[in-house]
């Protein structure tokens, strides 16, 4: 486990570097899972993540959540990189930006409110049933994306999740494809929501403690890219916003939310350094319908905690691209 004193370091060299009074916890759990396994027996697998969570206190009062998580002990990301360069500058633009303005028109989505909603929109919607006597498999055939956007489930490539055994003993044997040619063609499984379903299981059975049972759960979900840079994904929006930063993304049924951090005006297909904050995307789930254009680099969202029926995992990750939308619904 990482000591206490260089924990408490890193966070004082953290928060000096973001250069903004900030309220911040970090959490680490180290465990280990045995795995009974065919011909060799009993086998240790070791379980460790790490959360940072609290909030920057912004010049213009208002506050900005900090949520960063995934497997290993997370404190190299603390100490540098373009990952802290990035809060930085949306805790820098958030404290001086405008109330937001409700609007629904074009946008581009830089890739963590990309990942954001791709994990709410799609994955959680792909999901099955937590009570494997409810049914979902009428989602199955749903458009929830344009026609060339490929969505896979994958706890094998070692991104936010990683692991080869499910918490229900399922091996991973790699990918899961859930989303096809904008389609939902496949759901993720445990095994008694794919028993009930009629399905194999695709090793998606999660919990956070030994004493909740399983239920199914993303791992990591990866979002295909696509071929334009941010800026031509920006040229392409004319009149329209960029969205920076989005936080506090929940889904319900049809319905898809999250707060925004930071937003920009674009006009003319520039961004034009007028920034606002507040207020929420409100969007339906099948929102990535209307996606134009991707860019051709994805990238991890920091944040891969996930709270579902009462159960937060530290490891839910999700890769995706910038994305050009044709119209997003923004509620002041």
């Amino acid at each position: 486990m990482t000591p206490p004193d260089t924990a408490r370091l890193r966070l004082s060299e953290f928060a000096a570097a973001v250069g903004l009074p900030a309220s911040l916890r970090y959490s680490r759990v180290a465990a280990q899972r045995w795995v009974l396994e065919p011909f060799t027996g009993w086998c240790r697998r070791p379980v460790d993540v790490f959360a940072l969570t609290g909030r920057l206190h912004l010049a213009n009062g208002r506050f900005m959540p900090v949520g960063w998580s995934g497997t290993g002990d997370g404190l190299a990301r603390l100490q540098g990189g373009a990952l802290r360069q990035r809060l930085v500058q949306v805790a820098r633009g958030a404290g001086m930006a405008q109330p937001t303005v409700s609007c629904d028109g074009p946008a581009v989505l830089a890739s963590q409110p990309a990942a954001l909603i791709a994990h709410e929109a799609i994955g959680h919607f792909a999901e099955g049933a937590a009570d494997p006597r409810i049914d979902l498999r009428h989602r199955l055939g749903c458009r929830l994306g344009a026609d060339d956007l490929e969505v896979l489930d994958d706890p094998t490539c070692g991104a936010a999740a990683r692991y080869d055994v499910d918490d229900d003993g399922i091996v991973a044997t790699g990918a899961t494809r859930i989303l096809q040619n904008g389609v939902l063609v496949r759901q993720l499984h445990g095994r008694a929501s794919a028993a009930a379903a009629g399905e194999l299981p695709t090793a998606n059975a999660r919990s956070s403690q030994i004493t909740l049972p399983p239920i199914p759960r993303m791992s990591n979900l990866i979002v295909s890219p696509g071929t334009n840079s941010f800026e031509e994904l920006v040229d392409g929006v004319g009149s329209g916003v960029i969205i920076h930063h989005l936080s506090h993304g929940f889904s319900r049924g049809l319905h898809v939310e999250a707060r925004i951090m930071l937003g920009e005006v674009v006009a003319a297909g520039r961004a034009t350094g007028r920034f606002f904050t507040g207020g929420r995307v409100e969007e339906r789930v099948d929102v990535l319908t209307g996606c134009l254009a991707r860019a051709r680099e994805s990238e991890l969202n920091p944040n891969a905690l996930c709270g579902k029926h009462g159960q937060i995992l530290y490891d839910v990750g999700t890769l995706a691209p910038a994305m050009r939308l044709s119209r997003l619904r923004i509620v002041a």
